[in-house]
């Protein structure tokens, strides 16, 4: 490579100059580096604070639309940015210089020599790129013809503010606004006309053989290659003041103050085929690449782009900022500037020693940091739990409760910088324990190792205090069973030769499960010892009327010796009874037609629990009550109303229902429901004495019955 020109002297005069000049969104074009972009038509610089996250779309044939992370990472703020054929160059405002794509000539990566160097301004050519650095010297590298990389004596001697670079030329604007270039001579593009010799040039572009200039004043000049008009500026800008020019391969652009664009050179492609806007809209930037061209709009911020040259680049990526601040072409690629923020690290919480976080434990966050400005922060603590996201906190601490356990918490930075938008950054999900027990003390197993024998697991406590304990049951090491909270074992007939253990776990709401130390072992199992039983001399009997509705009573078995304790156990037709279980039961409609028997279990130290049997008994019907009376109350003809009401009850019995039946000597007259037992209803009987007969069907449990009177009807 060549080595690059550099700069004779560097005169005071200019760095207030330079400093001024060169603090904008400078955006180069493919084959037309040097369009500058505004903000809007009323300002002709984008500052550096500006856009902070760039997004690149079009042809990657060479990676031009990858990116550096630096660019891309909303932390960095890009001062200037040009676009090459395949290539793209930038400077960031730390100084920084950046190269992608295209590396065929070295111009996609920057040199080791520049590697350092403090760059203030930038612009790509065809393969080739232009830098000035903060020493004011020039430096080119790349495919450089037409000596490309020999300087001017006059630009070196000069004190430049801005380069531009086009398809085998680049211009330099100086300070004192005027313009100079070197490269390819045989288009002209590298020599200003008189007019702009003689004038002062606020803006350069250039494209494929041509250059254009604009002046402080608005106007804009263009000379050199003029085969496809783009030599030559259309009289539509006479007398109009415009703010931005960009230039193409083969065509120009210009933005008026009023916000409206016009374009001369090659339509071949499409690319001076400005869309109309909405009422009321304008203009804000422009942009030209290879046979297209490119623009945002005051409503259309996210670029717009135009011109058969556009296929791979006509549809731009969904936004990656909150605010679209530039938009630069080249060659078959386009990048777009947002102003975003950037996690320059994440957040990150601490608690006690040993990084776990328990309920009742406070957690203790550090903000994340971002950039590319200064932001405001709060911090946001959230809860998910199965996937629902909530927030149970704010500020740089938060201490769990017993609801957040088994959940999982994030902290989160919330981050506010006004015209960067807003960002977050995230901690990693954090899983909540519970608190942790201080002890548990080892169990004892209390029992007599026989099979049959129950073990009690007993001595086990806990700091602080549970109820809530599992006890596993193991013969030999080998699982037996899982007892319930009274910590009790049947002994198997299996266990026999085996030594029983138990391991006792310790639960409370809000603390983490505790183990206690296995338990010692018993004595190997065996079966029990030989131990007497009871004498019964006469079983137990059952006494009472065997009849629904009636107490019956169990008459405890003669027993010898006597037994500690008695317990029964009521049978029906040889089922268990549920709940009966007393010395005396009641006989329901249930009962009606069944067997009754008892058994009475007998229990005593040092003895072999025995049972007997009573003898059953069978129970009857209840036999029911029928009261009832009669009341006259009409006459019609032959026949009178007599409104009966009739009540029937059986002990035992709630509630009784069933069919009544009247008559009047033997014909039947009405036919009623009881409802709990009462019924009323109006029956027509013939003039005289009547005898009338109330009979009641019966129900579960109950006998039919009939009562009659005799009735006078007038």
């Amino acid at each position: 490579m060549t080595a690059p020109a550099r700069a004779r002297r560097q005169p005071s005069s200019r760095r207030a100059s330079v400093a001024t000049t060169c603090t904008r969104w400078l955006a180069t074009l493919a084959l037309a580096a040097g369009a500058t972009l505004a903000s809007a038509p009323q300002a002709h610089a984008v500052h550096a604070n500006s856009a902070s996250a760039l997004q690149a779309w079009g042809n990657n044939d060479y990676g031009q639309t990858q990116l550096p992370a630096d660019l891309r990472s909303g932390l960095k703020v890009v001062d200037s940015i040009s676009l090459g054929e395949h290539q793209g160059v930038a400077a960031t405002t730390d100084k920084k210089l950046y190269a992608w794509g295209d590396n065929t000539h070295g111009e996609g990566s920057v040199p080791d020599y520049l590697q350092n160097l403090g760059t203030i301004d930038v612009a790509a050519g065809d393969g080739f790129n232009v830098v000035l650095g903060d020493d004011y010297n020039i430096r080119v590298w790349g495919n450089t013809p037409y000596s490309l990389d020999s300087v001017p004596q006059v630009i070196v001697d000069g004190d430049v503010s801005k380069v531009a670079a086009g398809h085998d030329h680049a211009l330099a604007l100086m300070s004192t606004g005027k313009v100079a270039g070197w490269g390819r001579t045989a288009t002209g593009a590298t020599l200003p006309p008189t007019s702009v010799i003689l004038g002062t040039m606020k803006d350069i572009a250039a494209g494929n053989g041509f250059s254009v200039a604009l002046s402080t004043s608005g106007k804009v000049y263009a000379w050199g290659d003029n085969t496809y008009g783009a030599a030559k500026v259309p009289s539509s800008l006479d007398n109009r003041k415009v703010v931005q020019i960009a230039a193409g391969e083969h065509h120009a652009l210009a933005l008026t103050e009023d916000g409206e664009i016009v374009g001369w050179g090659s339509n071949a492609e499409g690319a001076l085929n400005i869309p109309a806007l909405a009422p009321g809209d304008k203009w804000l930037q422009i942009t030209a690449g290879d046979g297209f061209s490119a623009g945002t709009s005051l409503q259309s911020p996210v670029a717009g782009v135009w011109g058969s040259g556009a296929t791979g680049v006509r549809q731009p990526p969904a936004p990656s900022g909150s605010n679209a601040v530039s938009v630069v072409a080249g060659g078959d690629f386009l990048v777009q500037g947002f102003r975003r923020l950037g996690v320059a690290s994440a957040p990150t919480v601490t608690t006690q020693p040993g990084g776990v976080f328990r309920a009742g434990t406070p957690i203790y966050a550090t903000h994340a940091t971002f950039g590319p400005v200064t932001v405001t922060k709060t911090g946001q603590w959230l809860k998910v739990t199965n996937e629902v996201v909530s927030t149970v906190g704010a500020g740089l601490t938060y201490t769990p409760t017993n609801a957040d356990i088994g959940s999982t918490l994030v902290f989160r930075t919330n981050a506010d910088s006004g015209s960067y938008g807003t960002a977050f950054s995230d901690t990693p999900q954090i899983q909540v324990k519970g608190r942790l027990f201080t002890s548990i003390s080892k169990p004892r197993i209390a029992g007599n190792a026989y099979v049959g024998s129950t073990l009690t697991a007993v001595d086990v406590t806990t700091v602080p205090a549970t109820t809530t304990y599992r006890y596993d049951w193991y013969a030999d090491g080998i699982y037996r069973k899982t007892s319930d909270a009274r910590g009790e074992y049947v002994v198997q007939g299996a266990d026999r030769g085996k030594r029983i253990t138990v391991l006792v776990y310790a639960d409370k709401e809000g603390y983490e499960r505790i183990q206690a130390e296995t338990s010692d072992a018993t004595p190997a199992v065996s079966d029990p010892p030989e131990t007497p039983g009871f004498q019964v001399q006469s079983p137990p009997r059952i006494t009472g009327t065997p009849m629904v509705g009636t107490t019956l009573t169990v008459t405890a078995p003669v027993v010898l010796p006597s037994p500690g304790r008695t317990t029964y156990q009521w049978y029906r037709d040889g089922v268990a009874i549920s709940g009966a279980t007393g010395d005396r039961y009641a006989a329901g409609p249930a009962d009606a037609g069944r067997t009754l028997d008892v058994v009475a279990t007998l229990s005593g130290a040092g003895r072999k629990d025995a049972t007997s049997r009573s003898g059953s008994v069978t129970v009857a019907n209840a036999s029911p009550a029928i009261t009832w009376k009669a009341k006259q109350v009409s006459r019609s003809g032959a026949k009178g109303k007599v409104r009966v009401s009739i009540s029937i009850s059986a002990p035992g019995v709630p509630a009784l229902g069933g069919q009544v039946t009247i008559r009047d000597g033997g014909k039947v007259v009405k036919t009623l429901t009881l409802v709990n037992g009462q019924v009323s209803g109006t029956v027509k009987l013939k003039r005289g004495k009547r005898k009338v007969t109330v009979t009641y069907d019966g129900t579960t449990g109950v006998s039919p019955a009939s009562a009659a009177t005799k009735v006078r009807v007038k």
